[in-house]
């Protein structure tokens, strides 16, 4: 007994380690719902405005640990196709205004920007945690023209890409594989053997 309880830390990170990269490697396999407000509220030209963006899953988890930043545009640099979802990076003119959000809590994530002319501006949401993988979607924020409220938007689930997928397989497949032979061969090796019995 004393054999498997040394080496049962061993087991348990290996279980730690698996559900951990479990999760990472499927933290965008899904939709992601998404709220954008401002203060102040309403935003005013020429003033600093602080965007906060919450992003959670379907079943209203917090997604953590993105890469998150907005760009702002005049409507007239946009496509009037626009505001869409997608999982490609859109074919758009140079930003006015691009900021890098930082998380502040769980799901949460934060930046400043100073407003620019009033009217109405087009900001694109762009979701780029992993190199290979792009998930964006649009809203239309108003300066100068009256309270914003809350504004929400959609991010895709984005596709697996090959290199991910190969990494999702070896944590999904490699990692539950050794670990059963790591707590088999402790098991195994916990027994100890029957003594002989003695002949009668």
């Amino acid at each position: 007994m004393n054999r498997l309880a040394r080496y049962r830390p061993l087991a348990t990170a290996f279980l730690v380690l698996a559900l951990a990269a479990h999760g990472a490697v499927t933290a965008h396999a899904f939709l992601v719902l998404g709220e954008l407000t401002v203060a102040p509220d309403p935003p005013r030209p020429g003033e600093t405005v602080t965007v906060t963006i919450d992003m959670a899953d379907p079943s209203l988890a917090p997604v953590e640990d993105a890469v998150v930043f907005i760009e702002v545009r005049r409507p007239r640099l946009v496509d009037p196709g626009l505001p869409a979802s997608s999982t490609e990076a859109p074919e758009l003119p140079a930003p006015d205004v691009s900021v890098d959000l930082r998380e502040t809590s769980p799901g949460r994530y934060e930046g400043s920007f100073t407003a620019p002319d009033t009217g109405t501006f087009h900001v694109l949401v762009r979701d780029q945690t992993f190199q290979w993988e792009e998930a964006n979607a649009s809203v239309m924020l108003d300066v100068g023209l009256g309270p914003v409220g809350t504004l929400p938007f959609i991010l895709p689930p984005t596709a697996v890409g090959p290199r991910s997928l190969w990494v999702w397989l070896l944590w999904l497949v490699g990692v539950p594989v050794l670990a059963g032979l790591v707590v088999t061969a402790l098991v195994l090796g916990s027994r100890s053997p029957k003594a002989p019995v003695p002949p009668a």
